[in-house]
């Protein structure tokens, strides 16, 4: 029998955390490069780095877990970790739950209302390129928000941003999925990597610890089938406590960065109870958009707004609890009866007209004061001092103006005031929704390299556009990705409706463009009788130039509008370097409505004026003549 040593034998604190390694396990620099390692040893490895990694971020673990109390009001359940097993030892029956006030969640939906107003649009623009390749760089906008349009990909961007405001950080994950582009919210509770490496610097190494129905990951990674087949079910303490009716099993998904661009250590793993499978990675990015509610000064998680506003939250918590038992012991009246007085209390009832007899001191009914109405007050500036600090507007929260502000400029002006607090905020958003497009177009490519085509619909106002990437296949270093908003005009009709006025006198838009940018729903249908004419001439002169087919325009069009959109078009066009056939098609146009519009002006030429018919005097209304 072998010898029992203390030094053999592997210690934890009271929370599990392992304070002491047996010997034969230590944990050193060599075996903790798991992408080092042979394929065979590979999960091991992985899994000491994930362990290790784990044990240096308890304090993560315990945030996340009150974060998620604090936002949803109730215990974490089916999140991993032993802190979210610990969190279901409250009771979850709602009825139990003290009167509170939710300024987290309040917060975090006013401000995430605040940025879903508007959709980001990446947008693909050259400089100084050739016409091809500027005509190449507008298709593959259209392919992006097609993509975006088939992923839905404004609606998962407001969740992470919501998943940032809760938990400091939120992620999409860009992948390929049955040789489509998929993209998903990611968890940051499954996430993992190296705080001290990311301190200042983008950590070189990732993890992802997810649950995954046992029948899924053999489909999806039959080489692994013998470890799936054996691997335990993932523990009562790892899926935080709840029991579930699934045969879920642990699956990590590791990722190394290559060390530089002429590295061939960059690695993305597979791993499942004591087998991984391995490739080459070649990429310099892990495979998710990280959006961040706030940058911590150092560290590469982010800070949620659950969290910094959490010591306001107990201490409102503490104050409406003493307020809610002063309410229920105090709220009601008290009688006062004087001893000596001869009052029989079975009198004092609640019966209506009850005739109470005494002698001496009648009985006296008094209402005493519920709570200190400075004790309102507190709670009142404390939930105001949480909006102040996330630099939340009250009128945002309300949904009212304040009293007197009622110009569509003062509700601009206001509205600025609150959204310069959020410019950061805004900026960092749409880099992160650059980044999804830049990791999708990247898989799309890795996807038509090997199919030799990917399609995708761009929805156009009344139709889609199927839009296939190897019309496009542009390199890039020969475009530059921005990100503009769908409409900078407010929200509101009034402030609408001044701005447009304000730009339409001051001729920095025309009048019939007016029109266009209200966008009102209830007048969908006449804004697209009223608009017809200009979309239609839109359409045809872009085909012109960019598709270089032929149109003649008609007598019926809007010939004016016709010549100045088509020579917008070819001002356009020349200065961007256009073909010369395209621009000779514009030329030929432009005559074109040159000869239908002097035709027309030669018939409608005025002549003499006509002689006037005679009129009967047995007309009405004529006066007569040569009457006596």
């Amino acid at each position: 029998m072998a010898k029992i040593q203390k030094s053999n034998m592997t210690l934890k604190d009271s929370k599990g955390k392992v304070i002491r390694a047996p010997k034969d396990f230590a944990m050193t620099s060599a075996n903790l490069k798991w992408w080092k390692v042979a394929e065979k040893d590979m999960a091991a490895s992985v899994a000491a780095t994930i362990r290790q990694i784990q044990q240096n971020q308890n304090s993560r673990l315990e945030q996340l877990t009150v974060s998620t109390r604090l936002y949803g009001n109730a215990p974490a359940y089916n999140l991993q970790g032993l802190a979210f097993a610990r969190s279901t030892a409250s009771n979850a029956n709602p009825m139990t739950q003290r009167i509170s006030f939710n300024l987290s969640a309040s917060i975090i939906e006013t401000l995430s209302a605040k940025m879903a107003k508007n959709k980001v649009i990446p947008t693909y623009i050259t400089n100084g390129a050739l016409w091809d390749v500027q005509k190449k760089a507008k298709q593959l906008t259209k392919f992006t928000q097609g993509l975006f349009y088939q992923e839905d990909v404004h609606r998962k961007v407001v969740q992470m941003f919501v998943d940032a405001g809760i938990w400091g950080d939120g992620f999409l994950h860009i992948f390929e999925k049955d040789k489509k582009v998929c993209i998903e919210r990611q968890l940051p509770h499954e996430i993992w990597t190296d705080g001290i490496e990311g301190t200042v610097a983008e950590p070189t190494q990732l993890h992802r610890t997810r649950f995954m129905d046992r029948d899924i990951a053999a489909e999806l990674y039959p080489e692994l089938s013998k470890s799936i087949d054996t691997v335990a079910e993932a523990s009562y303490q790892e899926i935080g406590g709840a029991k579930t009716v699934s045969d879920l099993i642990t699956v990590v998904e590791s990722w190394h960065l290559p060390s530089g661009p002429d590295a061939k250590d960059g690695v993305h793993a597979i791993s499942i109870g004591d087998e991984s499978l391995a490739e080459d990675y070649d990429k310099d990015y892990f495979p998710f958009a990280h959006y961040r509610y706030v940058r911590r000064p150092l560290g590469w998680y982010g800070q949620g707004c659950c969290e910094r506003v959490q010591n306001l939250q107990g201490e409102i918590n503490r104050s409406m609890i003493l307020k809610q038992r002063s309410l229920w012991m105090m709220a009601s009246f008290k009688v006062l009866v004087e001893n000596g007085s001869k009052i029989v209390s079975q009198h004092l009832d609640n019966e209506v007209a009850t005739i109470i007899h005494y002698t001496g001191t009648p009985p006296q009914y008094v209402t005493p004061p519920a709570t200190n109405p400075e004790l309102q007050a507190w709670i009142d500036s404390l939930i105001q001092k949480g909006y102040d600090q996330e630099g939340v507007p009250k009128m945002a929260t309300t949904g009212e103006a304040p009293l007197g502000v009622e110009s569509g400029k003062a509700l601009r002006t206001l509205t600025q005031i609150g959204d310069d607090r959020f410019t950061q905020m805004g900026q960092e958003l749409e880099d992160t929704v650059l980044d999804v497009a830049k990791q999708a177009v990247n898989v799309v490519k890795d996807i038509h390299e090997d199919e030799g085509s990917y399609e995708v619909k761009f929805p156009d106002v009344n139709s889609f556009e199927t839009i296939d990437w190897k019309d496009i296949d542009l390199d890039e270093d020969q475009y530059t990705l921005k990100a503009y908003p769908t409409s900078s005009l407010s929200e509101d009709l009034t402030g609408r409706l001044s701005e447009i006025q304000e730009l339409t006198q001051a001729g920095m838009i025309a009048p019939r463009a007016s029109r266009r940018l209200m966008d009102m729903p209830d007048l969908e249908m006449a804004d697209n009788l009223a608009n017809a004419a200009e979309d239609l001439l839109h359409k045809k002169i872009e085909e012109m130039l960019y598709d270089g087919k032929v149109y003649a325009p008609e007598q019926f069009n809007d010939l004016q509008l016709a010549k100045q959109l088509a020579l917008q078009y070819y001002n356009y066009g020349q200065y961007c370097n256009a073909p010369e056939d395209r621009l000779q098609i514009l030329r030929d146009f432009l005559a074109q409505i040159g000869d239908i519009d002097g035709s027309i002006q030669a018939a409608t030429q005025p002549q003499a004026a006509p002689m006037p018919q005679p009129q009967s005097n047995l007309v009405p209304n004529v006066p007569q003549t040569g009457a006596a």
